[in-house]
């Protein structure tokens, strides 16, 4: 199975709190993808995304988790044209940020299942193809 993860999965992977929604499902999936059952992709915005949170929020923590994300070597996805384009729609249709719609468009291109814990921009876009919350998953 092929996976897109946003910066509400991958932060759920340095920040080790098992009172943090979900994070049994985040490692699940982590754990799934090192025993080689998934595929793990995310547009290179991720890197910025959770460099600012780790940088804002655990700066004392922040290089040395930030660099064992960067040493998971995450399939980056550069966007096209065409993913521009969809990133633009869904913004238009259904008031997302371009940032959350990119990994929305790396999962299409892809073809494969953007995971996220952002369970409110899952409300805005109600059942499109290749979505899925975190809790609902099973790697």
């Amino acid at each position: 199975m092929e996976y897109v993860v946003d910066a509400s999965v991958i932060l759920k992977w340095v920040l080790g709190d098992e009172k943090e929604p979900d994070q049994i499902k985040a490692m699940q999936l982590l754990n799934a993808w090192a025993a080689g059952d998934a595929a793990i992709s995310a547009p290179t915005l991720w890197q910025y995304e959770v460099g600012n949170f780790l940088g804002r929020e655990v700066p004392e923590e922040a290089k040395e988790k930030m660099g064992l994300l960067l040493d998971l070597k995450i399939r980056n996805v550069e966007l096209s044209d065409n993913m521009y384009q969809l990133c633009f729609t869904w913004m238009r249709e259904y008031r997302v940020s371009f940032y959350d719609a990119s990994y929305l468009a790396v999962a299409y291109d892809i073809q494969a299942t953007l995971v996220t814990a952002d369970e409110r921009f899952v409300r805005k876009l109600g059942k499109v193809d290749h979505l899925c919350v975190l809790r609902e998953i099973n790697p």
